[in-house]
This record gives C-alpha cells, structure tokens and sequence, in this order.
C-alpha cells in the first residue's frame, strides 16, 4: 500500500473527505500516467519489431528474386 493511499484512509477515518477525494485522485493519476507510459513502450517496441520484419522479408524477396533465372526467349 503505497502512502498516498494510506494518508487517503487516515483522512477518511478522520473525517476529511476533501483530503480523502485529493489523495486518491493523486493516487489515480499516477497510477494512469505509469500505465501511459507503459503503453507508449510498448507501442513502441511493437512498431520496431514490425519494421523489423518488413525489412526482413523485403531482404528475402530481393534474394529470391536475384537468385532466379532470367527467362531467354529464343
């Protein structure tokens, strides 16, 4: 439990539901702003990995296609 979360609930067992409503709308929105950040990275990594592919397959294409024969119309 993190403190945030603990000085909302000496508040609210205070009575002070003003502190109450502030520490957990602190808490919200870091928790939001790490899952945000999260997302961003794995976005990210996810569009990366699929240039990587691409690139790679673009690579095999071209292979392939210098490794075949030219057709030779007599």
């Amino acid at each position: 439990m993190t403190d945030t979360i603990k000085d909302a609930i000496i508040a609210l067992q205070g009575g002070d539901s003003a502190q109450f409503k502030d520490a957990i709308n602190t808490e919200l929105m870091a928790r939001a702003k790490d899952q945000i950040q999260i997302q961003k990275i794995a976005a990210g990594q996810a569009f990366f990995d699929d240039e990587e592919v691409e690139t790679e397959v673009e690579d095999e294409i071209d292979l392939e296609v210098s490794e075949e024969e030219p057709d030779e119309e007599v």
